[in-house]
């Protein structure tokens, strides 16, 4: 008979038998087991007017599954099921040794399956598997001695069962059900007589669902609500995929908390158990209650008419609807394509040039600037690289859950502006250390520039006149001949400038009364972009920067162009031009508030 190609909505039945391995059973008690099943089931089925013949079935050795034949009423099942294999049930066991009684579990759901040929396959068959073997049910069954454990899907017993008093939805008691892949809900019912005398008093009181979903958790905003409420949200969040999860932690956080870990936070449930063991910020709306606005806000159809409605009733009861309005209209939407940045800092110390105070921002939300202080640590100088190694990797652990690019920035004060951080990796500890600049937008950062609040005006106009006209003839090399009579203040001061390319590195002095510097020039003069190369005079850089800026986008795609260069292979040019290269890529509208002393841990 050829195979449905089209899935059909199916009662389904799974059947387990307890112990069917147990040491006390030879193999011909298993035999005998497994002939009995069928017998109980056959004599059960035909009690519900249930063609046994009729129905799809897989064997599972100690158990098996069924599929009900198109039209089977349900309610007819959930009424009869149980009694009939109860009753035919004894009356096997009535007749038989202890090895070679049984006891059953059964689950019963209903929904839509799919031959692939091999077998029945579907959600449905999956969540009946799953409930089947729920550890509370097996225990609670263990305890009782009685011969079935019924147990539903949560869809079964509300469709089903729960409309029909006649049905007993009373004898039912939810349990929660987290089995592989699957966490959820479901209903338990213990049925027929008890095999064998029990040896302590087999008191069955399962715990509502609700109670077990939140026995642990403890906060002044779950206490606000209702067990009926959290045990509902919890339904609908758990194994719920968010799109940009850290994203919208952080958001709910505000920038002045840092992005918790997010070890074993997989689900929005997870991420909203987390954010209700912080406070509310100012506006008096915990962080928790944000991140389901937010996940309301960007999750499509049910699921986020769901939250939404649970959000409402929440705000209407918290009385939080006018701050949560206010919050949505002032904070500014999650990006699509969202970029993150790490900033260290690396400063001498004052009175030991062996060492340097190391300060570190995390952005955790592409559209929150600035940061709140990831740390402060004063290392020497000779392991900088190392406890830079050390910082990458921790921000990684926090970002794990991200999908998007990164940017890592130093920002140098003048003594350090030639530390070859365009050299430095990560990982060292493995013992193949990768180059940071294959995996991040790598540049540097003037720190004078970013205490010099006097040069921050000069340094936003040319930023957004580059923004508005980033094209490659707007960068200018020092040292050539065309420029030769005239100052590079001068030469600087015309707005048609954004990018330079230094003649040489850098000096880490400037000497009092020296001839104007370079790089103080263009920093004063409010250039966003200098560049240079350690090794290489700059016209010899001419070819690597025009195939840089040549994109249609120019000065915007720099960094992202530069990083490519890197790859070797996407471009002719020698490895050492592109890795090499040090680009100074300062973003006026990412400025770090350095007015507070940084205190560091001495390590």
């Amino acid at each position: 008979m050829a195979q449905p190609t089209q899935a059909l909505d199916r009662t389904i039945v799974v059947v387990d038998v307890v112990g069917f391995t147990a040491p006390d059973r030879n193999p011909l008690d298993r035999l005998a087991v497994r002939q009995g099943m069928y017998e109980v089931l056959k004599t059960a089925f035909a009690e519900c007017d249930v063609d046994f013949d009729s129905c799809a079935r897989e064997d599972r050795g100690d158990g098996a599954l069924f599929l009900l034949p198109l039209g089977t009423t349900k309610s007819q099942i959930a009424d009869r099921l149980p009694d009939r294999i109860a009753v035919a049930l004894r009356r096997y066991n009535h007749t038989r040794t202890p090895q070679a009684q049984m006891r059953l579990r059964v689950s019963l759901n209903s929904g839509e399956v799919l031959n692939d040929g091999n077998g029945w396959v579907g959600v449905a068959v999956d969540t009946a598997f799953r409930i089947l073997d729920a550890q509370l049910a097996k225990d609670a069954f263990a305890e009782s001695g009685r011969t079935i454990a019924v147990i539903t899907s949560q869809r079964f017993f509300t469709d089903v069962i729960e409309q029909d008093p006649g049905l007993l939805p009373e004898l039912y008691s939810p349990i929660p059900v987290s089995v592989k892949t699957f966490t959820g809900t479901a209903y338990l019912r213990l049925h027929g007589e008890v095999l064998a005398p029990i040896t302590k008093p087999p008191p069955l009181v399962v715990e509502a669902a609700e109670d077990l979903i939140i026995a642990d958790l403890d906060s002044a905003l779950l206490e606000l609500i209702p067990r009926k409420d959290l045990a509902g949200l919890h339904h609908h969040l758990t194994r719920m995929e968010v799109p940009h999860l850290a994203v919208m932690m952080s958001r709910a956080l505000g920038p002045a908390v840092p992005l918790p870990r997010l070890e074993g936070i997989r689900d929005a449930w997870g991420a909203f158990q987390l954010l209700t063991d912080f406070n509310a910020g100012p506006d008096g709306i915990p962080p928790a209650v944000t991140f389901l606005r937010l996940l309301a806000e960007h999750m499509e159809g049910e699921q986020g008419t769901v939250v939404a409605g649970w959000i409402a009733d929440q705000a209407r009861a918290l009385r939080l609807g006018p701050a949560l309005g206010y919050q949505r209209e002032s904070r500014p939407p999650i990006p699509e394509r969202p970029h993150l940045h790490l900033i260290i800092m690396l400063e001498p110390v004052s009175g030991d040039p062996t060492r340097c105070t190391l300060a570190f921002w995390r952005q955790d939300d592409p559209e929150v600037w600035p940061p709140a202080l990831g740390g402060v640590r004063e290392i020497g100088i000779e392991e900088v690289e190392f406890r830079v190694d050390d910082v990458i990797l921790e921000t990684e652990a926090f970002w794990s859950g991200q999908t998007m690019s990164a940017s890592v920035e130093f920002l140098l004060p003048r003594t350090l502006i030639n530390l070859p951080v365009q050299r430095w990796a990560k990982e060292h500890d493995t013992g193949q250390p990768q180059p940071l600049r294959y995996g991040y937008r790598l540049g540097i950062r003037s720190l004078e520039r970013m205490r010099a609040k006097h040069w921050h005006r000069a340094w936003n106009v040319r930023w957004d006149s580059m923004v508005k006209d980033p094209s490659a003839d707007r960068l200018h090399y020092s040292g050539c001949a065309e420029s030769e009579d005239h100052p590079i203040d001068a030469i600087l001061s015309n707005e048609h400038w954004i990018g330079l390319v230094l003649a040489n590195p850098p000096s880490p002095r400037v000497e009092p009364g020296s001839a104007p510097d370079e790089l103080t020039s263009a920093l004063r003069s409010g250039l966003p972009v200098v560049l240079w190369h350690p090794d290489v005079e700059p016209e010899k850089l001419r070819e690597l920067l025009d195939w840089v800026l040549s994109a249609e986008s120019g000065f915007i795609e720099l960094p992202d162009r530069r990083k490519l260069a890197n790859s070797g292979a996407a471009v002719p040019f020698k490895n050492f031009l592109a890795h090499d290269l040090v680009v100074m890529w300062d973003d006026p509208k990412r400025v770090i508030v350095l007015d507070q002393p940084l205190i560091p841990t001495r390590l």
